[in-house]
């Protein structure tokens, strides 16, 4: 978990061409969104009361970022364990580290922005987009008001990030059948979106969200595999042809 949060930290110091070009497109749609992020919430935050089956999956799905996405893990490892499924086993608590880092992360950058969530800037700032209070200003004794947590706590969306974190791990572990990482990312994709619908969120929250979950969760597995020698779901192996010696007896391994 240490080595995980060491990797995750010194990450931009190694960015290869194509990883700061994703970034810098990460960068330039956070901003468009935060440009719309008002104008997506006026549609999000009716959907409830226009759409009953909104209304009632909504608060569902997005638990599935919370308490019941936590405990599908501790269910499919204890399930695992049961069974003597090593691979469920090791992917349950692949799962736990992507969420440790990402709960983490987002935490840090919540207390550092501080910005307001939009059922709270309707309460309150009534500023489009919800006001940004800057580092630890939940902590300020000096405000009048704005002393509730949804006043300072919206960017990044937490529930989101432990969507994706998760989603990713599984996703990776079972990159073998097609339908899996389909149904993780469609899955994270829905809490992302519920968070909308729950007027939780802006979308730019949900995206970073996203990002950060995805981004840890990768990190995490990737680590994994390397430890272990196992080589990546995008990794070729090569051909190997080698003599073996084995006591008295000798032989000829070929590996593909």
């Amino acid at each position: 978990l240490l080595t995980n949060f060491a990797e995750q930290t010194s990450a931009p110091f190694h960015f290869n061409k194509r990883q700061w070009l994703i970034t810098g497109a990460s960068v330039a749609i956070t901003a468009a969104l935060l440009h719309f992020d008002s104008n997506i919430d006026v549609w999000a935050r009716v959907q409830k009361q226009k759409h009953a089956w909104v209304n009632k999956s909504s608060p569902v799905i997005t638990n599935f970022g919370s308490i019941y996405g936590t405990s599908t893990v501790a269910v499919v490892g204890l399930v695992s364990a049961l069974f003597k499924n090593q691979k469920g086993v090791e992917t349950s608590l692949l799962a736990s580290q992507a969420l440790i880092t990402s709960g983490a992360w987002v935490q840090l950058i919540k207390h550092l922005t501080g910005r307001e969530d939009p059922s709270a800037s309707y309460i309150y700032s009534k500023i489009p987009g919800g006001q940004w209070w800057g580092p630890f200003a939940q902590y300020d004794q000096d405000l009048p008001i704005f002393k509730s947590v949804t006043s300072f706590d919206a960017f990044p969306s937490g529930h989101t990030a432990a969507a994706f974190s998760m989603a990713t791990v599984f996703a990776l572990q079972y990159s073998d059948t097609k339908v899996i990482p389909v149904i993780c990312y469609s899955a994270a994709t829905l809490v992302g979106i519920s968070r909308l619908t729950e007027h939780a969120h802006w979308a730019s929250d949900v995206f970073v969200g996203g990002l950060i979950g995805y981004a840890c969760g990768k990190q995490v597995v990737d680590h994994h595999n390397k430890l272990f020698r196992k080589p990546l779901p995008d990794q070729k192996v090569k051909p190997e042809f080698s003599f073996i010696q084995n006591a008295n007896q000798m032989g000829i391994r070929i590996k593909w």
